[in-house]
């Protein structure tokens, strides 16, 4: 018995390509999803924090004129607190009438905060679409509307594209994915009750945060297919596409190997390390499980396709010395901005967004010069007050016993 052999031909890169754009059907529906015109996109403000604050506070205001009433804040709370152990669940949400609540934007800084006197009820929302926690942010707010609505039923909701988890523990992880669904099922319920604009106006800013904000839809499935049928073109394709953030992590590393004050610790596409000399201390290269030079304690900048952040990250290694660092920090407010509590590996004691959403629209010598008036200017401001108030390092170590 013999055993054929099979040879396959490998396929040119054209004819990679040829097979790519000719005849499909996924590519082509995609492509009109994507030039579907929506007014979210068309006004940048896929990104824009304050603009989704402003934009959920509008549809959670019972005395708005979109013609709700309270029936988004109800499901949107029905929707949060559905399957939790609390003082308030989504029955009494159901009976209760909260026509007359108020809503806040940026109360004492929280950025939506919602109070019904007739039921005793407070609702404060933490919103990040593209920033991260800082100053013991949800701790502070939670006290703040504790002190406000002393005896009251407080929902605390930390809102993130992820349903990332939150720093304290009385908060509950709400994810966009929730408020989209929440609207598409509040537009289902109240077809023909909506004006029509303001149909118009809901619809697409859910079609905008399936499009950009949610990992599961019917774009994110296309893409997947696509991929899976066409990946050499695609990788082909990817080889030779203008690459930010590659350009942005070469820019990066250049400006600190220029800087003899600075040492480059691992980077990768995405992340950035360094750590200025003079905290550099031997102390602190006992670290684990983070990079090969043992550094416990450096700068990280992650480096995404439309920002970048930087962190001073408390990595891990000996507790007692993470403990004096996250106490040190807790205690120098401002320059550093650290976590609520320390966590077992990871602490994150300082966050500054170096590059926004909006240098991405430049060209690209544009683009370098804008990263490098950045980057001077988180040198000159950021790290200079952050190497003043760590100081020589002294304090890490105790002071010998005095003896007779």
């Amino acid at each position: 018995m013999t055993t054929a052999t099979v040879i396959t031909k490998e396929r040119t890169p054209q004819q990679l390509l040829e097979d790519f754009v000719i005849g499909n059907a996924d590519l082509e529906r995609l492509e009109l999803l994507l030039r579907k015109f929506n007014l979210f996109d068309a006004l940048k403000l896929v990104w824009h924090e304050v603009r989704h604050s402003d934009f959920l506070a509008y549809l959670l205001n019972p005395q708005q004129n979109h013609g709700l009433a309270d029936r988004f804040l109800k499901a949107f709370l029905q929707a949060v607190l559905r399957g939790r152990n609390s003082g308030v669940n989504p029955v009494h949400i159901d009976i209760w009438n909260l026509g007359s609540a108020e809503v806040h934007r940026e109360w004492h800084n929280v950025d939506i905060f919602i109070r019904d006197e007739a039921n005793r009820l407070a609702v404060l929302i933490e919103n990040k679409v593209q920033s991260t926690e800082h100053s013991n942010q949800l701790q502070r707010y939670f006290d703040i509307v504790s002190a406000e609505c002393a005896g009251w039923e407080i929902v605390p909701i930390y809102l993130t594209v992820e349903r990332q988890a939150p720093s304290d523990e009385r908060f509950i992880a709400v994810g966009y994915d929730q408020i989209c669904e929440v609207l598409e099922r509040l537009l289902e319920t109240s077809r023909g009750l909506l004006n029509p604009d303001v149909r118009m106006m809901i619809e697409h800013y859910a079609e905008m945060l399936r499009r950009h904000l949610m990992s599961e839809s019917e774009i994110a499935e296309l893409c997947r297919r696509i991929y899976g049928r066409h990946r050499e073109a695609l990788d082909l394709i990817f080889e030779y596409r203008p690459d930010r953030p590659q350009l942005t992590r070469e820019l990066l590393e250049s400006f600190i190997g220029a800087n003899p004050e600075l040492q480059l610790d691992h980077c990768s596409k995405g992340y950035v390390r360094f750590i200025p000399n003079s905290m550099d201390l031997q102390l602190l290269r006992h670290g684990s499980g983070w990079t090969r030079s043992g550094r416990m304690l450096m700068f990280e900048m992650e480096n995404w396709e439309d920002h970048v952040t930087v962190k001073l990250i408390l990595g891990p290694g000996s507790q007692e010395l993470r403990r004096k660092i996250f106490d040190f920090a807790a205690a120098k407010r401002p320059p550093f901005r650290p976590m609520a509590k320390l966590g077992a590996q990871w602490n994150n004691i300082f966050t500054y967004q170096l590059l926004a959403p909006k240098a991405y629209e430049l060209h690209d010598d544009d683009f370098k010069k804008e990263l490098e008036r950045q980057w001077k200017r988180f040198l000159d401001n950021e790290v200079r007050a952050i190497i003043s108030a760590f100081g020589t390092g002294e304090w890490l170590v105790e002071p010998p016993a005095v003896t007779d």
